[in-house]
């Protein structure tokens, strides 16, 4: 069935409208604000957007824009796709929607803005001032740490990533974390040459990684079963891709491996966050948007391919 979508374009913008509209629906009328169970937390800085919907619906539509256009350049700029399609879109839309995630402001959207934008600085590292990107790279982690701590787990990616791809590797890490404590030594100025140093003190005594298998000691079946999809669904699309790319060159081949390595560090913020698995489960929406648009357009088996996709997007819809 996606096969067969993405070989249509009309049918592609068929999709693409009806998913706008059903996100639409979801998004107008709902829309509220994620509590971080931290009150030292800087994303508390932003509950004041509770008091006004329309910046909330405007941070919310231009965060998820961003994301989708950059996944969307970054899937084919990667050259996972030979003719450009809109599945990158359908998926991101259908897993948001059935999800539940586009009509909250919370961190997993906030942390998939800044996930996406250090993707695409990490894309290519044989053009462009890599060493600019490494330090840029390193301040975004740091700037989204603080507002949500689990986001340091970034570091996991860009580090592995650029072992993988570069051979003057040791430089770049170091730029890479010089960038990360740039945002630290700015802090520290800030609160000490305000007379502010116990404020930064309690801040950062008050940094909690939670656990989100522990947040719930019994789960319900629906959780269950979404526990069991994802884990079966990222399994097969691992797998199946490995196969497929076995036989693509190595630029390919390195270009599939870092977004294993980003998937693993959205598992890191996923399990590390404060919020229960189904909420959780929404730091996969850039990696899982990846995957199944590749699955989509591959030839061999169809069906299962199709099944192994869809089983998982039901269960985030119960």
């Amino acid at each position: 069935m996606f096969r067969f979508i993405q070989s249509k374009l009309f049918l592609q913008v068929v999709c693409v409208m009806a998913l706008l509209t059903w996100a639409v629906l979801q998004f107008v009328g709902s829309t509220h604000f994620v509590q971080v169970p931290s009150s030292t937390s800087l994303w508390l800085m932003l509950s004041s957007l509770q008091n006004h919907y329309g910046g909330m619906i405007a941070v919310i539509s231009i965060s998820l824009l961003l994301q989708i256009l950059l996944t969307d350049v970054y899937y084919f700029r990667g050259g996972f796709g030979d003719n450009h399609h809109l599945m990158v879109c359908i998926w991101f839309l259908l897993i948001l929607c059935c999800g539940g995630f586009i009509s909250e402001l919370s961190p997993v959207l906030l942390s998939n803005l800044f996930l996406v934008i250090i993707i695409s600085l990490n894309f290519d590292y044989d053009n462009g001032n890599l060493k600019s990107k490494d330090l840029l790279s390193g301040i975004l982690t740091g700037v989204a740490s603080l507002f949500y701590p689990p986001m340091v787990f970034v570091a996991f990616f860009v580090i592995s990533s650029l072992v993988i791809n570069r051979f003057s590797k040791y430089k770049d890490i170091i730029v890479y974390i010089l960038g990360i404590l740039l945002v630290c030594l700015y802090c520290f100025s800030f609160y000490f040459f305000s007379n502010r140093l116990p404020e930064l003190y309690q801040f950062v005594s008050g940094i909690r990684f939670y656990n989100t298998f522990a947040m719930t000691e019994m789960y319900s079946w629906q959780v269950m079963v979404l526990i069991a999809t994802t884990v079966v669904s990222l399994l097969y699309a691992t797998v199946v891709l490995k196969i497929q790319y076995d036989s693509k060159t190595v630029l390919l081949r390195k270009r599939l491996i870092t977004i294993h390595l980003i998937t693993m560090s959205c598992l890191l913020l996923m399990v590390f966050s404060p919020f229960d698995f189904h909420h959780a489960v929404g730091f996969l929406l850039i990696p899982m948007t990846l995957y199944y648009s590749m699955l989509s357009q591959m030839k061999e088996h169809p069906l299962v391919n199709d099944f192994m996709m869809l089983i998982f997007v039901v269960a985030l819809c119960l």
